[in-house]
């Protein structure tokens, strides 16, 4: 029962080198809250990192799109600048060329500005370069329109790129997320079943626990019964009992370290039973051997009685069976006492013996008490004092009794106070 008691909370586990050994319930899960604990933590450090790493990637994403709008509106204004140039130059030669148109058409009648036809005629060449280099700008601000354009849509491409690259970097992270989610919610689970499990085995080896001191107490208070009832019945054997106790005890101190105690242990009430075994077994050896002797002595026309409990029945009876030869012994010796009176007086009337005179005793001398006394122990020697003599006029039965009760009371004679006649002598 101890083993049972210090094996209840144990839990065979093996070691990463494959040897077996014993450890407590907590301890066994308490590692492996720590070991499912450690599994969340570094889950949760991995989602820290994707985080921290989508961030990353966000913030890059954030400035090469930032980049290339401000490219994308930059090289928009420079192609519009070039554009209004354009306008403004084409405008001017419009203008040049509406001028010479009238400066022509009016040179026969403006004589006076021929002059001045002259000097706008030598603007022309400068205005043609102009023109061809405003062209050539144009052509170069077309070309940087187009340039612009193509970058344009490869930045575009690109930010497609990388919105795709995006997209997908958050659906993988959600589904990392999720993954993530799943594992610790399936460790937070499985945590709880186990924590169930342990608060299950707890509840388990508490009910177990009250059991078996429930059932300790009642072996300790039953054995502890059974201890006195055999100190009651045996007091020879408290010595050797206490004896067997404290060295049960002593035994227990040394292995175990328990210390002494007022009161007595399953063990030491097992201990005390133990040591009295031996001088109860003699004791009962000697008793049977005993009641064996003495049955044939009370009933000496009956068998002994073989069974313990035919000898038990036999003991329970033998102080009224010492009454009965009580009886039969004075009746023995009384029949033999009259037995010598009548071998010497034959004519003695056994009538007038019924009663005794009265006061004799007081009358008799002391010498005479003494020689009587001597001649009766004389007497008695001639009985045969193993043959039970019954009384021929036994008394009557209980229900005889019961008549006499309730018939009418009549007053008895005194046998003291008998009659005054001496026995013939």
């Amino acid at each position: 029962m101890e083993q049972a008691w210090l094996s209840a909370d144990s839990y065979e586990v093996t070691s990463r080198e494959g040897t077996t050994g014993q450890t407590s319930v907590e301890m066994f899960f308490s590692s492996l809250q720590a070991n499912l604990k450690a599994r969340a933590a570094e889950a949760a450090a991995n989602v820290a990192k994707v985080e921290e790493a989508g961030k990353a990637v966000m913030d890059r994403r954030t400035t090469l799109y930032n980049r290339a709008v401000t490219h994308y509106h930059k090289a928009k204004l420079d192609r519009i600048d070039l554009a209004r140039e354009l306008e403004a130059v084409k405008g001017k030669l419009y203008a040049s060329f509406d001028l010479m148109s009238y400066l022509l058409s009016s040179l026969g009648c403006l004589t006076f500005l021929s002059g001045r036809l002259v000097v706008e005629a030598a603007k022309v060449p400068r205005l043609e370069s102009d023109l061809r280099a405003a062209r050539a700008q144009c052509g170069e601000s077309e070309e940087a329109g187009r340039s612009a354009a193509r970058k344009l849509k490869l930045a575009e491409q690109e930010l497609t790129r990388l919105r795709q690259l995006e997209q997908n970097h958050l659906i993988e992270l959600n589904s990392l997320r999720t993954a993530e989610k799943e594992k610790v919610d399936d460790l937070s689970r499985r945590l709880t079943e186990v924590e169930k499990q342990r608060l299950a085995l707890q509840e388990e080896v508490t009910a177990k626990s009250t059991e078996l001191t429930a059932t300790a107490k009642r072996w300790t208070e039953g054995f502890g019964a059974l201890d006195r009832g055999l100190a009651a019945a045996f007091p020879e054997t408290q010595e050797a009992a206490l004896t067997a106790v404290g060295i049960a005890r002593e035994s227990r101190r040394q292995a175990t370290g328990e210390g002494s105690s007022a009161y007595f242990s399953v063990e030491d009430h097992l201990a005390s039973m133990a040591a009295r075994v031996d001088p109860i077994t003699k004791l009962g050896w000697e008793l049977r051997k005993a009641a064996e002797e003495l049955v044939p002595m009370l009933w000496p026309e009956e068998a002994v009685p073989q069974d313990i409990s035919g000898l038990i029945s036999a003991m329970e009876r033998a102080p009224d069976r010492f009454l009965d030869w009580k009886e039969s012994a004075t009746r023995a010796g009384a029949d033999m006492a009259l037995s010598f009176v009548l071998s010497w007086y034959n004519e003695v009337d056994l009538g007038q013996l019924e009663f005794r005179r009265a006061g004799v005793e007081t009358k008799l001398p002391a010498d005479l008490k003494a020689a009587r006394l001597a001649r009766a122990s004389t007497i008695a020697d001639f009985v045969d004092k193993t043959v039970f003599v019954a009384d021929p006029n036994p008394p009557p039965s209980d229900e005889d009794y019961m008549d006499d009760e309730e018939a009418e009371d009549v007053p008895e004679d005194d046998p003291a106070a008998g009659s005054t006649d001496a026995p013939p002598a």
